[in-house]
């Protein structure tokens, strides 16, 4: 049996598995769980990650609606980058402390920033399609201002870096919807980048009311989920785009 195939399945399993132990607060166990997951959407990209991208686009595709679909190459050094801080912030914020926190944060902020890199190589940015996902992020930014709002009292020294990671994933959000708003990549910017970019950040939102606000266990069990499915559907939007499938 190849592993790599069924990396994604596994995945979700986990993922599963790990909502479940956050669910019945079984920490110990859950701190087994959360190191497993980007390693194995790591995996599941291996396969696109080694295929040579140039012999993809050889023969023209279309996206289920006919439209074209791009063809422009992007740096896989920079997917694994992307993964790979994901999983240094989820080491880091398994752990109590001011700064395992902040170091969880610069590495999220890495992921995104790379995120947003690969994105821009994707779709790459221009005025005229920028309406649409400025207005979306505009919404995202409005969001984390309220959510900021409720925050701000408790948290102290770390306010600025707050407010940093704010605009970092709003930025990797627009970039994402960017994707969407042109017909060449709107397949994959639909169907994976944009919604994926949409759980990251409710996952965020929910993050930082939890650790500032409510310190809630079952709505950790919902941060993870969100982050979850948003790490899911952006790996499977990069297997699609470098696959072509």
């Amino acid at each position: 049996m190849n592993f790599r195939k069924i990396a994604a399945p596994y995945y979700l399993l986990v993922l599963l598995i790990h909502c479940s132990f956050l669910w019945m607060e079984w920490n110990t166990a859950s701190k087994f769980t959360k190191p497993l997951l980007m390693p194995l959407l790591l995996i599941y990209l291996y396969n696109a990650l080694k295929a040579p991208f140039h012999e993809q686009t050889l023969i023209p595709k279309t996206d289920p609606d006919g439209n074209p679909l791009s063809t422009r190459p992007i740096h896989k050094s920079i997917v694994i980058l992307a993964f790979a801080a994901s999983w240094a912030g989820d080491l880091f914020l398994m752990f109590e402390g001011q700064g395992f926190f902040i170091a969880g944060m610069v590495s999220f902020m890495t992921a995104h920033i790379s995120y947003c890199y690969l994105f821009n190589q994707i779709q790459p940015f221009r005025r005229k399609n920028a309406l649409y996902p400025f207005l979306l992020g505009a919404f995202v930014l409005h969001l984390g201002t309220d959510i900021m709002h409720e925050i701000r009292p408790n948290l102290g020294d770390l306010m600025i870096p707050v407010y940093l990671y704010m605009f970092v994933i709003t930025a990797m959000a627009i970039f994402a919807f960017m994707t969407m708003a042109v017909k060449d990549t709107e397949y994959w910017g639909k169907y994976f980048f944009a919604l994926g970019a949409a759980f990251f950040v409710i996952s965020d939102m929910l993050l930082a009311l939890n650790i500032f606000a409510f310190k809630d266990s079952f709505l950790g069990v919902w941060v993870m989920a969100t982050y979850g499915l948003a790490q899911y559907l952006i790996a499977r939007g990069f297997s699609s785009y470098l696959l072509r499938s």
